[in-house]
């Protein structure tokens, strides 16, 4: 069964399918349960079928109703063997759709098993209800060996309400748990109310699309889970990772993309809002996840991050709001002081190692309202954790109880044409990198310094505006081959520019400053300064301790 086109025409498809299932059944049928399939149903002699017999597979066209196989939908006689029943028999024929009408069917006795070539569909009212402690839908079998990317998948789950129960079931467990899959698609449904781990697992999958999924609530009945992800990309790394089935090869998720998604909290009392949106916390050292798109989704109160990129390669997210967030968007290497994540495929010994991550863009964001984390944070590790080549552009933060941009061990940043303000420390914070660009970036109202570059080599610092800088404009520690040029410095309450700390080749030229200490303040440590043509009037002049600056033609002050 060839799944729709991307993005679908979900009106035109709703719309066909309702005609299908309606033209199948009598108006009778269609108002209670049908019985099993069996024999063929036979006309009468008005040439109608009778109520509540099957018509033939023919006229089915592939579209399975679970009315017929027993469900009720009463919101409490137990249906997991008629659900169960559609899915299996849609297995055994070949793939087909399975269509669940309005109603609550509750699941006592998950998990449901979904396998390769099924479309479960479900009506806008029909709500899915975890009855039961175990996750509620999985691709698989236990004890099944598919390895990599082989197992069940070309599975389309769209529609409807699932519905956790995390507070009449409090025991931990996922809702959507796939793994060992090519082609797994999850559009314009509801997850609420999850018990603590994740609304959908994406476990060793590719070629995965979710699309206006609403992820709206999450319990924490054991009060440890203060980390967990609406969507959590996973490796088939160990049963404790992952506990439907394996085998546990260490395989990544590649190629996945989420569109018009949101992450909230929950009306239901005693569930809260998701401490991240879509994100991973456990790794594989020599494995990353990649090929990972987050467009146009909405998250909202999250009390960690929205977005948590651990150990993922070739990462978009962009056009994104973030309201209310403790942070925004985190990339990270392998924390190399993790010993299950530095160990090698096979479960090998703790190697005390990091690793790379690579390319990563970060645009046309919106970030508001005041969190305890960054709105993007850049965390490399030692031990060869470096994050590389990284696109901050066209974001927007408003509002933040930490920095506006974060990074730590980065090689390769462009930051340019971004909006910061409102930060509580500084706009912009970088340590221990290589390879920067910052261009063309506006800091407003910031509660320190503007820009914060400490122990970073290759840089260039060029037009950009700061105005309202609760500190220093721009502060530059123990740097090397750093040049300023043509930035505007509205209003600093300290330096405009501080260098420090052994700087070794900085350039200063063409910058405008107005600042209530010096404009440029240089100390007897750093070494090869050249600055010249700066306008430094509106501040408290210049002070350069460096020995032997080039200065000709000499500064405004």
């Amino acid at each position: 069964m060839p799944l729709p086109s991307y993005p679908p025409d979900l009106a035109t498809e709703w719309a066909g399918l309702r005609r299908k299932v309606r033209a199948t059944y009598t108006s009778s049928q269609r108002r209670g349960p049908l019985t099993r399939p069996g024999s063929l149903a036979r006309l009468g002699e008005d040439g109608r079928l009778p109520a509540h017999s099957m018509p033939s597979e023919s006229v089915l066209t592939g579209v399975h109703d679970v009315r017929a196989f027993g469900a009720l939908g009463d919101g409490s006689s137990d249906d997991t063997a008629a659900l169960q029943s559609a899915l299996s028999h849609v297995r055994d024929n070949g793939g087909g759709t399975v269509y669940l009408p309005g109603g609550t069917y509750s699941v006592q006795n998950p998990p449901l098993r979904i396998y390769r070539d099924t479309r479960l569909v479900l009506a806008p009212d029909a709500v899915v209800r975890r009855d039961g402690e175990r996750t509620l839908l999985t691709n698989g079998d236990p004890g099944q060996n598919l390895p990599g990317y082989s197992g069940h998948g070309n599975i389309l789950v769209e529609g409807g309400v699932w519905d956790g129960n995390a507070v009449g079931v409090p025991r931990y467990n996922n809702i959507f748990s796939f793994g060992h899959a090519t082609g797994i698609t999850v559009r314009d449904t509801v997850i609420r109310d999850v018990p603590g781990y994740h609304a959908l697992e994406l476990n060793a999958v590719r070629h995965a699309r979710v699309v206006n999924l609403r992820c709206a609530g999450v319990a924490d009945p054991g009060g440890s889970r203060s980390f967990t992800e609406a969507v959590q990309l996973d490796l088939a790394k160990a049963s404790t990772y992952f506990g439907e089935f394996g085998p546990y090869d260490d395989t990544p998720c590649t190629d996945v993309a989420f569109s018009g998604c949101s992450f909230t909290g929950s009306d239901t009392p005693g569930v809260g809002p998701w401490p991240r949106g879509i994100g991973s916390h456990a790794a594989t050292l020599g494995r990353t996840h990649s090929d990972v798109r987050i467009i146009g989704c909405h998250f909202e109160n999250c009390t960690r991050e929205g977005v948590h990129a651990y150990v993922w390669d070739r990462v978009t997210v962009q056009g994104n709001t973030f309201l209310d967030c403790s942070g925004g968007v985190a990339v990270a290497a392998i924390i190399d002081t993790k010993e299950n994540d530095t160990r090698p495929p096979g479960w090998g010994d703790p190697t005390g190692r990091s690793q790379p991550v690579s390319d990563v863009t970060i645009s046309g964001n919106i970030f508001t309202g005041a969190g305890s984390h960054s709105a993007v944070r850049l965390e490399g590790y030692p031990n060869g954790g470096w994050i590389d080549n990284v696109s901050l552009s066209g974001n927007t933060v408003n509002g933040s109880t930490s920095y506006g941009f974060e990074g730590r061990r980065v090689r390769g940043l462009v930051c340019s044409a971004n909006l910061l303000t409102g930060t509580s420390l500084s706009a912009v914070r970088v340590e221990e990198s290589a390879g920067l660009s910052v261009s063309a970036n506006t800091f407003v109202d910031t509660g320190s310094t503007g820009l914060y570059l400490v122990g970073v080599e290759d840089a260039v610092v060029s037009a950009n505006s700061l105005r309202g800088i609760g500190h220093n404009g721009l502060h530059v520690q123990a740097g090397e081959r750093i040049k300023v040029s043509d930035n505007q410095v509205g209003g600093a309450d300290h330096y405009g520019v501080r260098v420090s700390a052994g700087t070794t080749g900085f350039s200063f030229t063409g910058n405008r400053v107005v600042s209530g200490s010096e404009g440029l303040s240089i100390t007897a440590t750093c070494r090869e300064v050249v600055r010249h043509g700066n306008d430094l009037r509106g501040s408290d002049g210049l002070e350069d301790s460096s020995p032997d600056p080039v200065t000709d033609p000499g500064d405004l002050v």
